[in-house]
């Protein structure tokens, strides 16, 4: 115990030295900086200036975020987008982890099947996806309501479409780390409970579910951020009903070049979602604690 204290104190003393493969560490910084780092920092000062004002001398202000809670339409666009993706997620959620726990307890091979069959979609390009979705709704299905008697009934625009559409979009997203998870689980510990003498049930909720939480955490993470950003799918299912937080920003950026305030909305939604995965997070470690 002694030696190993003096080796601490030794490497304290010594302080952190560059090894030589620190080296292909520098393309990832690189990459890091220029497609995150630098581009977040632009979007906070262009949220804190006044557009208005001429380059080089921008003037500061915070009317870009006070803006935001002043304009009706735009407060509600993004309880709408945070209504659909606590609700897609949930979904989701409810899908995947069955899928993933009946996936994992089949053969390997039979597991890469299964696997390559729910990555399958995500190999074609999102758009596409969402115009084939469309097009089941606008054909398939609609002629089925129709010689049911329901004429005259539109399957796109309205909440059921956007959530089907979100589901069918992200469900790989939430299947696959809880895979991961699933599939690397010492069933040592699961056979441990079932000789202590715990039910199917008890050993799921006591040693499966607790070690599976940094997967489920990971695909409820994905699928709230990408729903709650979206675009596409409520542009193309929508049936311009709908304008999300997503389609408002690309509307500030895009249509009225707005970068000001398509920046404080950007903020607004970042800040909001991390918010949301900090809390995700400490009800997380709160259920492990309390059940392991």
């Amino acid at each position: 115990m002694q030696r190993e204290k003096l080796r601490i104190n030794k490497d304290k003393k010594k302080g952190i030295k560059l090894k030589y493969y620190h080296i292909f560490l520098i393309p990832f910084i690189i990459m890091l900086a220029a497609l995150i780092v630098i581009p977040m920092v632009s979007i906070f000062f262009y949220s804190i200036v006044d557009q208005t004002s001429e380059f080089p001398i921008y003037s500061l202000t915070l009317k870009n975020y006070t803006v935001f809670f002043e304009k009706k339409e735009f407060v509600l666009a993004l309880l709408k987008s945070l209504y659909f993706a606590v609700v897609s997620t949930f979904l989701c959620l409810l899908i995947s982890y069955p899928l993933a726990f009946f996936i994992s307890k089949r053969k390997k091979s039979l597991q890469a099947t299964l696997i390559l069959l729910v990555t399958s979609p995500m190999w074609i390009n999102m758009l596409l996806r969402t115009l084939a979705i469309k097009q089941i709704f606008e054909g398939p299905l609609l002629t089925i309501f129709n010689k049911l008697g329901y004429n005259g009934t539109t399957l796109l625009g309205n909440d059921t479409a956007i959530i089907i559409g979100m589901i069918y979009l992200y469900l790989p997203f939430m299947i696959l780390p809880i895979y991961t998870i699933l599939s690397k689980l010492d069933h040592k510990l699961i056979e441990a409970s079932t000789d202590l003498g715990a039910s199917k049930s008890q050993s799921f909720r006591k040693v499966i579910l607790p070690l599976s939480l940094p997967g489920v955490m990971s695909g409820v993470t994905i699928v709230f951020l990408s729903t709650a950003t979206t675009i596409v799918i409520s542009k193309y299912l929508g049936a311009g009903k709908y304008t999300l937080i997503g389609n408002i920003i690309e509307n500030e950026f895009i249509l009225t070049s707005n970068w000001s305030r398509g920046s404080s909305i950007s903020i607004i939604l970042l800040v909001l979602i991390m918010g949301l995965m900090w809390i995700t997070s400490r009800v997380e470690k709160d259920v492990k604690d309390g059940d392991m």
